[in-house]
């Protein structure tokens, strides 16, 4: 199959907002043909957006490109399926492939290797009194009411879990309890088909909001007014 478009799958938790920019800007200079890099966890559109839009373009055969030295061996197991299910979803009928990483490709490594001894003068050297483990401003925990867990691992953020965060934060601004919730993103909680998944303490239960209308009738009802959705409920710790 030749492509007449790329998907770059970054799987990278913690890479901040600019450098993930920074990266998509190479990675767009550098491709010949349109492309999107976006991130298998985070707060932005997912993959199968990333395809829609692309589609929607015009792209009639497309590969997917996962980026990383290693990429997650996991990740790439469940890949084909969920592709796959994006694919009989879509009913996408073009070209869709999805290439191996990196970490086999000699030309890739050694490229690195030597990158790495070219700009070995620009290091930043560490001395032993170059801060600590600790950190100034993380030794309390914030005033809230409500702790809430947001599922941005890969699974989820397939699903669309990446953009759910932002919904759920200008929700919570919207109807004014957004002081009263601590609001967390982690990674996999587990049941991942079930997702995209909000656990709520101290309740102890775990929501699946699939769409903006799922998060606004959390907040009211759940958040604002005290009571459940138990047609959303998809865990309950036992007490």
């Amino acid at each position: 199959m030749a492509p007449d478009a790329v998907v770059f799958l970054i799987s990278q938790p913690y890479l901040q907002g600019k450098r993930f920019k920074a990266l998509q800007a190479s990675l767009t200079r550098a491709c010949p043909i349109p492309c999107a890099i976006v991130r298998m966890e985070g707060r932005e559109a997912g993959p199968m957006s990333a395809l829609d839009t692309l589609v929607g373009e015009g792209a009639r055969n497309i590969l997917v490109q996962p980026v990383g030295i290693p990429f997650s061996d996991s990740l790439l197991a469940w890949l084909p399926g969920a592709l796959a299910h994006w694919r009989r979803q879509r009913g996408f009928d073009g070209g869709l492939a999805l290439a191996s990483d990196q970490s086999g490709d000699e030309a890739v490594l050694a490229a690195i290797a030597r990158s790495s001894l070219d700009n070995a003068a620009e290091a930043a050297p560490i001395e032993s009194d170059h801060g600590s483990l600790g950190g100034a401003g993380w030794d309390e925990v914030p005033a809230h009411r409500h702790h809430l867990l947001v599922c941005t691992g890969p699974r989820c953020n397939f699903r669309e879990a990446g953009p759910l965060r932002a919904v759920l934060a200008e929700e919570l601004t919207r109807q004014g309890v957004a002081r009263d919730c601590l609001v967390a993103t982690t990674g996999c909680l587990f049941p991942c088909n079930n997702g995209p998944v909000v656990a709520h303490y101290p309740a102890g239960r775990w929501y699946r909001l699939a769409d903006a209308d799922d998060v606004a009738r959390f907040v009211s009802t759940v958040i604002k007014n005290g009571e459940t959705l138990p047609q959303l409920i998809i865990h309950e710790v036992s007490q």
